[in-house]
């Protein structure tokens, strides 16, 4: 005898799992027991917020009658207890952009795979250490120097620069605020020194 299993989807918004997923992924969930779910697996709950929103998040614990779950990109201390009842299933595969479906992997190996991919996990710890030496030591300035141009915005209150590179907004900078919002990598390039900008 077969065992039929309801399958159903949602379409993934957010940041806290996007180690598996990216906004716009469509999500393919089973409806199994509670008791067939392990630690490691990637579960769809209802949420208690008040939004109607489901989330999708990796059990991380598991007790009598609930489990203890987490984005795999969500800092250490953000767990959350979810009883069974609030269980809408397990995923098991996602689809990006319509094209072949990819299993989400759960159980032990999802478990090791969300510890090495994780914001807490070792090799991201590393590449942040590493990324951080290198933003530092200006080793970056002498090899790479693409053009950047800058656009000043002014208003009543202050002024604002923006930073563009291959026709892409890639920072601002507010001198009366002191404010340097730069995207990857050109903050490893771009720095203020005295006060001023340099390019």
């Amino acid at each position: 005898m077969y065992e039929t299993v309801k399958t159903s989807f949602r379409f993934y918004h957010g940041r806290s799992m996007r180690t598996v997923f990216q906004s716009g992924d469509c999500i393919i969930f089973e409806e199994i027991p509670s008791e067939r779910l392990r630690k490691g697996d990637v579960i769809v709950y209802s949420s208690n917020s008040g939004t109607g929103m489901d989330v999708a998040h990796r059990i991380i614990g598991i007790s009598e009658s609930s489990f203890e779950v987490k984005g795999d990109d969500n800092p250490s201390g953000t767990a959350e207890t979810i009883p069974f009842q609030r269980v809408l299933g397990r995923v098991v595969a996602v689809e990006r952009e319509g094209k072949k479906r990819k299993p989400v992997t759960g159980g032990k190996r999802g478990s090791l795979w969300a510890g090495f991919v994780s914001r807490e996990g070792f090799p991201r710890k590393i590449f942040r250490w590493f990324y951080s030496v290198l933003k530092h030591s200006g080793v970056i300035r002498l090899l790479w120097r693409p053009e950047i141009e800058t656009y000043s915005l002014a208003t009543d209150a202050e002024s604002v620069i923006r930073l563009v590179s291959n026709g892409k907004n890639v920072g601002k900078w507010c001198a009366e605020r002191k404010i340097l919002v730069l995207k990857k990598p050109y903050d490893l390039i771009v720095r203020v020194r005295d006060g001023k900008l340099q390019l």
